[in-house]
Formats: structure tokens, C-alpha cells, sequence
């Protein structure tokens, strides 16, 4: 009874927040490190997000780290590298495993842009062949617990580094979630709150000018100052899933996503699973859409156009003597930047 009436508690807690996050368009842009929310995993991927209810082990790291501690093997590791929007690559790994009193998971996200030719205010096309090559790095410490069989907390800690040649930015970031399973109905709940943390600033020697007064006699020193860069907050997010399962071996999943800086988002998706004798094998796909507000009539509509269109996957796993090997493929497609497939190789051990 006392487990019950905690959790009742954490669903008014999570309403009262969630009206205090509303997204609405007037904060669309004002969020800087967007790379919080680029998705991992493929299967994610190819559900769209949807399944913060029911996802588990190395996957939840990103989506709910509530669910961490539903490891399918003693330790579950995951690796996939693929290009995203604008070939910007994207390199990832995971890996989860239990500690006795509860679970642990770790994880690193790195985004990789490429060489950029360095332009200045005396060379703005980059005539010197000067290269630079942005690095925005994520690492993430999570640890998940089942207070009782039907519910699971999780939270974790994010260090955030943005490098843009001499000039970087860091920050701390926390989620923090929780998965219940109903004790009658084939339901799971799912809430995660993402990326909570303090303003992220930018410094460093790029920022530093110097310039020659006006009005100044021949020969007269140069004066030195630097610009102070505007500090940004960290796009939060409140995600509500739900998974409902009306038959053995297939999920569907529900998500709404608030989003404190952007447009609120609804997403679905459905997987269906089944046993080829050693073989477990999935196949799902997903959708989302974007909740446009009536204060944001009149809005350019490529602000407020949704880029990417259905997500689509599969996967198996495959028992070989102590270990447990998998691999899944998610594509999102996107008429605007073109479709996104990942790759990714699952270990459990």
C-alpha cells in the first residue's frame, strides 16, 4: 500500500511538472546542446522512441534509465556508428551490468563533423586550407533498482563537452525515470524526465580579440579584450510512454514528449517478437508528430514542419555458449535530410 501511494505521488509530481516544462514554439532555438537529444540505439530508432515504458538493459540508458536494471543477461554491452543529418558522424557504446544491490550503466556518445575550412574576417573562404574539426562529446553514468516486481527507478548523470577548436563548453546534465507494470493488465508505465542541469557557457582562447583604437596615432598598442559568450540551457524533456501488450509477443507503444524548448511531440510505435527455436528475433516500426499550439499561428512553416517520417527495424539474438550476440537495424526516414540507418551489435555476456 505504501509503494502505491509513493507512486501516486510521483504521477501528480511528474502532472505539476509537466505543466511548468510546457513547450510552446516561442522557445524554439534558445536550447543549446541539442546532441542530448539524438537517439541511440537501433532499435529505439526504429520505434521511434516510443518504448520508454518497457525499454530495457543497455537501450535504457538513453530512453529510461529506470529500465537499466531489466537486464536480459548478467552484463549487455552495445556498439553502432552511423551518419546522421548532414553526415555527421555519430559513434556510441554501451554497457550495463548488475552490482549486486541494483544496476549500473555507462555510456558514450560522440558526434564527429568533419574537417571544416577555417575562415576568418581576412579570409572568409578559407583560402589558408586551415581545418578544423568539431567534437561534441557525451558520457553517461546511470544506475537503475526494482523496488518491488512491477516497479523500477533509474537515474543517471551526463557530462556534456562541445569543442569547436580552442573554445569548448561543458556541463552537467541528470535524468531521471521510472517504469511500472500494471498487476492486472498486460500494461507498462513509463516516466523520464531528460537533461536537467545548469546554463552551459562557451570560453577559450577563440574568444579572444584584439584590435587597434579608433583614432589612434601610428604606432599606438593594440587593445586586447574578450567576448563573452551568451549562456544556453539544456533542451529538457518529460516523457510519458505507455506499452500495452494484447497479445504474446507484440508491443504497442505510446509516447508523449514534452519539450521545454521546442514543439511537444506525440510518438508510436509496435513490435512484434517471436522464438525461432535458439533464434529471438523483432521486427517494429514507429511514427511522431509534432503538437503545434494555437500562440504559434503564424510561424514559418519549416519551423513548424515535422522532418522525419515512419521508422521502420528488425533484429534477432543468438545464444553462443556463454554469451549472447545480437544485432538490430533501424532506418528513420526523412525527405529533408535524407534516411537514417543504424547498425547496431548487441553482447551479452
Amino acid at each position: 500500500m505504501k509503494t502505491k501511494n509513493n507512486f501516486q505521488k510521483l504521477i501528480i509530481t511528474v502532472i505539476y511538472v509537466t505543466v511548468l516544462l510546457a513547450g510552446t514554439g516561442k522557445s524554439v532555438g534558445t536550447a543549446g546542446a541539442m546532441e542530448l537529444l539524438v537517439p541511440t540505439g537501433a532499435k529505439g530508432i526504429a520505434l521511434n522512441g516510443a518504448n520508454g515504458a518497457s525499454v530495457s538493459g543497455a537501450d535504457a540508458i538513453y530512453y529510461n534509465p529506470a529500465g537499466i536494471s531489466n537486464l536480459g543477461s548478467s552484463v549487455e554491452t552495445q556498439f553502432s556508428s552511423y551518419n546522421y543529418i548532414a553526415d555527421i558522424g555519430l559513434s556510441y557504446g554501451a554497457l550495463a551490468t548488475n552490482i549486486g544491490t541494483g544496476t549500473i550503466g555507462l555510456s558514450i556518445k560522440s558526434l564527429d563533423f568533419g574537417d571544416i575550412p577555417v575562415t576568418t574576417a581576412n579570409d572568409p573562404t578559407g583560402i589558408s586550407g586551415k581545418l578544423f574539426s568539431p567534437q561534441y562529446l557525451t558520457l553517461t553514468a546511470g544506475y537503475s533498482k526494482p523496488f518491488t516486481d512491477r516497479i523500477r527507478f533509474g537515474a543517471s548523470l551526463k557530462l556534456i563537452n562541445e569543442s569547436i577548436m580552442e573554445t569548448n563548453a561543458n556541463g552537467l546534465a541528470v535524468d531521471m525515470g521510472v517504469q511500472y507494470t500494471h498487476v492486472s493488465l498486460p500494461l507498462n508505465i513509463g516516466i523520464v524526465l531528460r537533461n536537467l542541469g545548469p546554463k552551459m557557457q562557451f570560453g577559450g582562447t577563440n574568444l579572444e580579440q584584439s584590435h587597434q583604437p579608433e583614432n589612434s596615432e601610428a604606432g599606438a598598442l593594440d587593445e586586447s579584450f574578450s567576448i563573452i559568450a551568451q549562456s544556453f540551457d539544456l533542451p529538457a524533456v518529460l516523457d510519458i510512454a505507455l506499452t500495452y501488450s494484447p497479445i504474446p509477443g507484440l508491443d504497442l507503444h505510446g509516447n508523449f514528449s514534452n519539450q521545454s524548448f521546442g514543439f511537444n511531440q506525440y510518438h508510436a510505435g509496435g513490435e512484434y517478437s517471436i522464438n525461432l527455436g535458439l533464434i529471438e528475433a523483432w521486427v517494429g516500426g514507429g511514427l511522431n508528430g509534432y503538437i503545434v499550439e494555437d500562440d504559434t499561428e503564424g510561424w514559418d512553416e519549416d519551423i513548424t514542419k515535422n522532418n522525419f517520417g515512419v521508422s521502420l527495424g528488425g533484429g534477432f539474438s543468438l545464444p553462443l555458449s556463454t554469451l549472447n550476440l545480437g544485432v538490430d537495424y533501424g532506418i528513420k526516414t526523412s525527405d529533408t535530410f535524407g534516411n537514417t540507418g543504424v547498425l547496431a551489435f548487441n553482447i551479452g555476456f
